[in-house]
């Protein structure tokens, strides 16, 4: 036999004896079942059914898996097959309904656990018709408004998955379908300086964002109760208004360098990048803002300001942004000799280690620097981590901010942020304070994560399934938005809270799935609920949540 021959089916051989060792691939599951209509139990056909991996922790989610679909049949019947064993959120989109979420025995739950092999048969799943918000917007003569967008907002604002819009048409009607369930703010938001009929050159006006039943100020506006399968009515006028100028000055920030034949006009750089603009925006939220240039010498002129509160922002043509120091107050006249000094950003560099040393790409990571005050925020600042555990924070505002990590990584469920260190202080309860200065960023993880599971069962000690399981941290830790988490109970009534810091934690349920469980009026409200674990780092407890039977 030649040589290389002896040598191929040599290799071979030790090939095939290698793939005879390794371990089976676990076997994939399937499931199947129904969509119906909520009460009349009638057969939904057309409805997307679709699996979304889910790991249940709002600190380091797991989302590296497929998502798996099919669509119902004419009897409302789906079947999806080849799922890789795990936990899977049913998600049901069909127009003009929505998933119900209430807990009841005679339906399935939509957070499956699924086992290598398992075939899940003969589901339920309902869904309920949305509410439908719909009505008429006129001008102050009574005549209809088209091309007029119109929002419905979640009254409490924190819900903004909730927000939907429409445009009226040419009889200025307009239609918002596809509601849930709850209490909602209607406001309609005419184009920009939009100008009202029979307002007078001399004191012309312009038609304002305007809030159900006709006022321009949120405080004022009235709420509209949706219902599922019901249509509420809200028909309002525009509310006109005069605008105003803005003139002022802003200081602290670098000129370019000087004109030339080719760039005869000298503008302004906000930390040395680029020309700025300033643009104020609306303290209330209203999606309205307006803006200007801002000459060499500081001075800018904001025209066609609608009256109301506004922070100031300055910013670059590459994306810097930075703060004014003041709020500036339009009422019923044109303003001027506004002075204001901007708060400089800066560029935070840190790196993010574990406390036992080992090594690991950790660009799987992602570093959010979240702010206290949200409100009075550009929302939060990401960055996303090198190899090697370096990363950069770029336009920080100054502040008060808390370090939230997450990962898309499944191998790191259980990592938890143990310290952050700003210069050689630990901050990771108390927060850090991000001024004009630069400072470093030292962020220690942990593998040695807590986790509470349990089940949450009726009077009768049945389990209860699709409920949702809040844990909120003891008072001292309230401004860590990252170890709040929300899970929900599988079909067997079992949840599972990973990745906890070391601590005493409330854990309760709910039968509707929350808005912002962070926001300080939720957990008000549900203070001393539930039960009260003590965990230590790496512990696993479990407990049993009672609740009254769910209705059927």
């Amino acid at each position: 036999m030649p040589r290389s021959l002896f040598l191929m089916l040599l290799l071979v051989g030790k090939t095939l004896a290698a793939q005879s060792t390794l371990a089976p691939r676990q076997a994939l599951s399937s499931v199947a079942g129904q969509v119906v209509q909520e009460s009349a139990g009638t057969p939904l056909r057309k409805v997307a059914v679709q699996l979304a991996p889910s790991e249940g922790s709002t600190v380091f989610r797991q989302d590296d898996r497929n998502w798996h679909s099919a669509t119902t049949d004419s009897d409302g019947r789906f079947q999806i097959v080849g799922i890789q064993p795990g936990e899977y959120r049913v998600i049901l989109e069909h127009n003009g309904f929505l998933s119900s979420t209430r807990r009841s025995r005679l339906y399935s739950s939509t957070l499956l656990s699924l086992a290598a092999g398992q075939e899940l048969q003969e589901l339920l799943f309902r869904m309920r018709p949305a509410g439908v918000i719909k009505g008429k917007i006129v001008d102050e003569d009574g005549d209809a408004v088209p091309g007029i967008g119109v929002s419905a907002v979640s009254a409490s604002g924190r819900d903004m998955e909730s927000n939907v819009n429409a445009t009226t048409n040419d009889l200025g009607e307009y239609r918002i379908a596809g509601l849930p369930e709850g209490k909602f703010l209607v406001i309609a938001q005419p184009q920009a300086e939009m100008i009202a009929s029979g307002s007078r050159p001399s004191q012309e006006k312009v038609y304002a964002p305007t809030y159900y039943p006709g006022n321009p100020d949120r405080s004022q506006a009235a709420t509209i109760d949706v219902h599922a399968g019901d249509e509420a009515t809200a028909s309002f006028n525009l509310i006109s208004s005069r605008i105003f100028t803005v003139k002022g000055r802003v200081f602290g920030l670098k000129p370019t360098a000087q004109p030339t034949a080719t760039a005869p006009r000298r503008m302004l750089q906000v930390n040395g990048q680029g020309s700025a603009t300033i643009v104020l925006e609306r303290t209330d939220g209203q999606n309205s803002s307006h803006g200007a240039a801002i000459e060499a010498d500081g001075s800018f002129e904001i025209q066609g300001v609608l009256p109301g509160s506004y922070n100031a922002r300055i910013s670059s043509e590459h994306l810097n942004h930075v703060r004014a120091s003041q709020t500036i107050e339009v009422r019923d006249a044109d303003i001027d000799g506004v002075q204001l000094t901007t708060e400089s950003s800066v560029e935070m560099h840190g790196r993010f280690r574990m406390d036992d040393g080992r090594k690991m790409d950790w660009r799987q990571v992602q570093i959010m620097i979240d702010p206290d005050d949200r409100k009075q925020s550009d929302g939060p600042l990401m960055a996303r981590m090198q190899a090697d555990g370096s990363f950069v924070v770029p336009n920080a505002q100054p502040g008060n901010y808390h370090v939230v990590v997450t990962s898309s990584s499944a191998l790191l469920r259980d990592y938890i942020v143990k310290e952050v260190n700003v210069d050689g202080k630990e901050v990771g309860d108390s927060g850090l304070s991000i001024t004009g200065g630069a400072s470093f960023l030292d962020i220690v993880g942990s593998a040695k994560g807590s986790a509470i599971e349990g089940t949450a069962v009726d009077d009768e000690g049945k389990p209860i399934p699709d409920m949702q399981v809040v844990c909120i941290p003891d008072a001292t830790r309230r401004k860590r938005h990252d170890i709040y988490q929300q899970v929900q109970t599988d079909q067997r009534g079992y949840f599972s809270l990973r990745g906890l810091n070391a601590g005493e934690y409330q854990v309760f349920a709910l039968d509707d799935a929350p808005g912002d469980i962070t926001d300080q009026d939720f957990v008000s409200a549900h203070d001393g609920q539930g039960e009260t674990v003590t965990v230590e780092a790496g512990e696993r407890k479990s407990v049993v949540l009672k609740l009254p039977p769910p209705a059927d």
